[in-house]
């Protein structure tokens, strides 16, 4: 991935933060009471919070708010910590790096795209194919604490197959 700077925020983003390669799957439910854990420790700080979240097998998927670059910096770099130290733990590892070197983040500059990547992040483990139950948020996700989650605009259905 090409090094570019990063996006000046303030306000919401987000952020697509991919695992290194050869580790196991994050979609376990050992693994995601791990990671439910982190980021409830770790969802607020000074002028950072973390809103919503997607755990899909080799990547997470974050929308964030942060007063300012550094905010994001400083906060993604404490909950990645975070992170880090949990899983390693949980995968009887003594330390080395969880996360690739760089996470992609996009800034959020409308209401539409900000709903938009609410309703894509909470449903991303449709389009990855890991989750397939009909009118029931991804357990993997924040989708079950959402409380707009029933309303149709939110939802998206199950792709149907080509015949």
């Amino acid at each position: 991935m090409p090094h570019t700077a990063r996006p000046e925020c303030r306000g919401p983003l987000h952020i697509v933060w991919r695992i290194g390669r050869g580790l196991p799957c994050l979609r376990t439910p050992r693994a995601l009471r791990r990671l439910e854990r982190a980021f409830r420790l770790g969802r607020e700080r000074d002028g950072f919070r973390l809103t919503h979240y997607s755990i899909q097998e080799d990547h997470l998927h974050l929308l964030v708010e942060a007063k300012d670059r550094r905010k994001l910096a400083r906060g993604l770099q404490a909950l990645g910590i975070r992170l880090a130290k949990s899983l390693n733990s949980f995968w009887r590892r003594r330390k080395g790096a969880v996360f690739a070197d760089r996470y992609f983040a996009v800034a959020l500059k409308s209401w539409q795209q900000f709903r938009r990547t609410i309703r894509y992040v909470l449903n991303n483990g449709r389009k990855h194919g890991t989750w397939r139950v009909q009118n029931r948020a991804d357990p993997y996700s924040s989708g079950p604490w959402y409380g707009h989650w029933a309303t149709q605009d939110i939802r998206r259905p199950l792709r149907r197959s080509p015949r």
